[in-house]
């Protein structure tokens, strides 16, 4: 006997049929619902990434227009380019560029916040570091640049570190030579001296710079070291030259001034350089025809003092006839000069070598006491001052 539960679980053919029919449908619609939504995916995807990657385009249009500008010395139109590139592609290189154009344009305050931004997330980024010392000297914070140019050296650069710090040690030292701080700056140009690839051009520049800082010594080394190369830099020979004139070494600066000026190269200079050195060297070669060198002839060298001791004399009434009331300082040099013998022969100071050294040194304080005292002199007088400031320096090799 079959019960009503077991009746009704039993389906027809037709039912049957039915039913599967009613499962595919929905298998079908699912699955095509599944399709639609993938295909919107993917539709969705790939116009994201066209959007973006159009985004990276016109953000690499706008930054490589922003640096053209730099390139070109127009910081605003750069300022508007680079902003603009930033709204489509904000990376950290074209902020380091908006804020240096921001600097280039004058707009200081701007672009020290900018940079002090940047710094906070990259403390040793040297770049910044640089941008913020150049801000910094233009605000007169002496101090604070030099703290950020001493950053910039002992940060971290991109690319090559080592020709980047020379840089900025060359751009410092101008900055603490500007600033009248020659100790330090020498410090720094020693440093990129000692470091520098052996390349004319970046020796001649740190050469003139220890010129500028008051270290003549040392340009002097460089610029005779340049000068004994093949062939020698018409500049090395010029510094060379200048440098030893500076420091009395006569013998040495018309050896070099004359080799530059003989050179074929020397007509490219300009009519000041020209004149400035034809007058150093006949400074110069009078200096050595005038100075009574211990290694000549006795006689001649004789010849000289008294020669000396005549335009001295000489420069001495001149001075006290054109003061009124000489001071106590001349009257001591007169009072010196008194107590020469009246009259000397070279015979006489060919034997005594003492004298000879007594009468120099009368003549250099009496050149040195009269410029004080009635300005500056002309001719062999102001020569004789020259080989006063440094009597020993004037033949040394």
């Amino acid at each position: 006997m079959t019960t009503g539960s077991q009746v009704g679980a039993v389906l027809t053919p037709e039912e049957r049929l039915a039913r599967r029919k009613l499962i595919l449908r929905d298998a079908i619609s699912l699955l095509t619902l599944f399709l639609i939504t993938a295909v919107l995916f993917v539709l969705t995807f790939l116009l994201h990434r066209s959007f973006t990657d159009h985004e990276e385009v016109l953000g690499l249009r706008w930054k490589a227009r922003g640096e053209a500008a730099l390139r070109a010395g127009d910081p605003r139109a750069a300022i508007n380019s680079l902003r603009s590139a930033l709204a489509y592609l904000p990376t950290r290189d074209t902020e380091i560029e908006l804020a240096t154009a921001l600097a280039e344009a004058g707009r200081t305050t701007e672009a020290t916040a900018y940079f002090n931004t940047l710094r906070e997330t990259a403390p040793g980024d040297a770049m910044i570091n640089l941008q913020l010392a150049r801000l910094a000297a233009k605000q007169g914070d002496e101090a604070l640049a030099i703290l950020r140019y001493q950053a910039a050296l002992d940060g971290t650069w991109q690319g090559n570190g080592f020709d980047r710090r020379r840089q900025v040690r060359l751009e410092m030292a101008g900055y603490l030579i500007s600033r009248r701080r020659f100790g330090e700056a020498r410090t720094q140009l020693l440093i990129a001296s000692s470091n520098a690839p052996d390349d004319p051009a970046i020796k001649l520049q740190i050469a003139g710079m220890l010129e500028q800082a008051d270290d003549l010594p040392d340009a002097l080394n460089i610029y005779r070291s340049l000068a004994g190369h093949r062939p020698a830099p018409i500049d090395a020979l010029a510094g060379a030259g200048r440098a030893a004139f500076s420091l009395g070494m006569y013998r040495v600066a018309a050896d070099y001034l004359g080799r530059e000026l003989g050179r074929a190269e020397s007509s490219s200079l300009s009519a000041a350089q020209l004149q400035a050195g034809r007058q150093m060297l006949a400074a110069s070669q009078r200096i050595l025809d005038l100075y009574p060198a211990f290694d000549l002839p006795p006689r001649v060298r004789a010849a000289r003092v008294l020669a000396a001791k005549s335009t001295a004399r000489a420069r001495l009434t001149d001075c006290a006839g054109a003061t009124a009331a000489a001071p106590a300082r001349l009257a001591s040099i007169v009072t010196r000069w008194a107590q020469l013998p009246t009259r000397l022969a070279i015979d006489q100071l060919e034997q005594q070598p003492d004298l000879e050294q007594s009468i120099m040194q009368l003549v250099y304080d009496t050149e040195t006491v009269t410029a004080q005292v009635c300005g500056a002199p002309t001719g062999d007088d102001a020569l004789l001052l020259r080989i006063a400031h440094n009597p020993g320096a004037v033949e040394q090799d």
